[in-house]
């Protein structure tokens, strides 16, 4: 039989490892950075007593930092790239742009070890600091101490972060929405022109639907064909959700389903529910796990819950955005079309908002999207700022190319206005139809005489007939060009009703 141990021998070669790792990691993970021929890798210029602040990176600080901390979790750290809604100290530094960074909190330059506790230590490391090893806490590079909460009750008030429900459930939750199939039986024809557009095929169960996966996965694809949870998007692009350490992801490479070929210019898989989850599912409620009611953006995503509406035969409250105010009705497409984050900063989408509610109380830190300047931005935390956004969005609805969720990508990069030709409506329809004219000898005869696509296949229209209804696949920021054509017959007879009408009109 082998003698016991003393507690004191595991606890002397306790101390020797963990003396050993104090050792190792005495000169700093970070010690690379001192050397100056370093310095380009990271700065435009060397930073000097009289180089002005904020100083200039060459690429974005936390892309700069995941070079090396690439396996890094971020959505269990605290969030980044966001614009905070309250008064940051002069020795926590947001970037150029006014948003929060790891060097915010982090200064990679300064010493990996320090003679106080930075943050709150397990007791193996307490007890080697006894033995008077030395310095032994580490400062995980922090800008302040953080062992009692120094650093993070610098932006947060401790009393508010102790009892202020950030996500008080509003509407009933996830349980409240009836599903967009409930809708079927009362609005077959709305429901019917739904069902194509891009909103309902938004987000697809792969299990469920594999027909939903666009990518090639048989010659070098980027991951494997079985890992896709979900799909992403149907029209432009199409990306995927995997799930990695239990938590799900969205992957780094893109299908692009008019080229039909891999992107592979992006730089990080991204966490997909703090990301992405509440504009690509309807009904999203936050909570371990995280819910929703349905995947994609269904009729309740602009309507509000409607399970009372549908239980009782119609009779129950829902939101008609058609009788909202101006600002209200707008304010349900910014809650996805424009960017920030909700009142934690954890959600880059506004948590709790319900349509027909007041989005400033749920959507803060505006950042700018790809392309916009000083004339479209102005980074004043209004909603004016949002508002103007929200019609850069839409004015650049029908760019040619760039399409994919601004998030994903450097949202700094600016693009020139000749770097995004336009597309005409009849472009636009022909990225998914183009397929459909050598077979169809009517197409080609129109297309030659050019006649736009909408005078023959006209969308649903609004109910006042000005705009067009976002209930159809064929919903286009722009106004109609002349009245509703009406049923395929009718359409013909508004250019061939007769000679000298048909070249009125111009008809082919």
């Amino acid at each position: 039989m082998r003698p016991a141990r003393s507690p004191w021998v595991r606890v002397g070669a306790l101390a020797v490892v963990l003396g050993w790792a104090g050792t190792a990691a005495a000169a700093g993970p970070h010690a690379a950075l001192a050397d100056p021929e370093r310095c380009g890798r990271c700065h435009v210029e060397v930073p000097g007593p009289d180089t002005p602040r904020p100083y200039r990176f060459r690429r974005d600080i936390v892309s700069l930092c995941l070079e090396c901390h690439r396996d890094k979790d971020l959505s269990s750290l605290h969030p980044v790239d966001i614009r905070p809604g309250t008064r940051i100290p002069p020795d926590l530094p947001l970037d150029e742009q006014g948003t929060m960074t790891c060097a915010t909190c982090h200064d990679p330059h300064s010493p990996a070890e320090a003679d106080e506790p930075y943050v709150a230590e397990p007791i193996a490391r307490r007890l080697l600091s006894m033995l008077g090893r030395g310095r032994r806490h580490r400062t995980y590079f922090l800008r302040r101490r953080n062992d009692q909460g120094q650093l993070c009750l610098g932006c947060h008030d401790r009393s508010r972060l102790a009892t202020q429900a950030f996500h008080v459930r509003e509407g009933g939750g996830a349980a409240a929405y009836a599903g967009s199939g409930a809708c079927k039986e009362c609005h077959p024809r709305i429901y019917a022109a739904w069902r194509l557009t891009p909103h309902a095929r938004m987000t697809r169960d792969a299990r469920k639907d594999p027909g939903a996966v666009l990518g090639d996965f048989d010659a070098d694809p980027p991951f494997l064909r079985q890992e896709v949870l979900y799909t992403l998007g149907s029209h432009w692009t199409q990306r995927y959700v995997v799930e990695k350490k239990g938590r799900l992801y969205v992957k780094a490479a893109i299908w692009s389903i008019t080229q039909k070929a891999w992107d592979r210019s992006y730089w990080i898989d991204k966490p997909w529910i703090p990301y992405c989850a509440g504009c690509h599912t309807t009904g999203f409620e936050p909570g371990e796990p995280p819910r929703w009611a349905e995947l994609g953006i269904g009729c309740e995503a602009c309507h509000g819950p409607g399970r009372a509406h549908v239980e009782s035969g119609g009779e129950g409250p829902v939101v008609n955005p058609a009788k909202l105010a101006p600002v209200r009705r707008q304010m349900i497409c910014e809650s996805c079309h424009t960017t920030g984050h909700d009142r934690t900063g954890q959600f880059r989408f506004p948590v709790g908002y319900l349509p027909g509610r007041d989005l400033t109380r749920y959507f803060k830190g505006l950042l700018p999207k790809p392309g916009q300047d000083n004339t479209t931005f102005a980074g004043d935390e209004s909603y004016e700022d949002r508002h103007r956004q929200w019609l850069f969005w839409v004015d650049h609805f029908m760019d040619a190319r760039g399409l994919t969720c601004d998030i994903c990508k450097n949202f700094r990069s600016q693009l020139q206005e000749t770097d995004k030709p336009r597309l005409t409506p009849t472009e636009f329809c022909l990225t998914c139809h183009r397929d459909t004219l050598p077979a169809t000898p009517v197409h080609e005869r129109h297309m030659a005489g050019g006649v736009d696509c909408r005078r023959c296949h006209d969308p649903l229209r609004t109910a006042d007939g000005t705009g067009y209804s976002i209930h159809d696949h064929k919903f286009l920021f722009q106004a109609p060009p002349g009245p509703p054509v009406g049923p395929p017959d009718r359409a013909c007879r508004t250019c061939h009703a007769g000679g000298a009408e048909a070249k009125r009109r111009g008809g082919p």
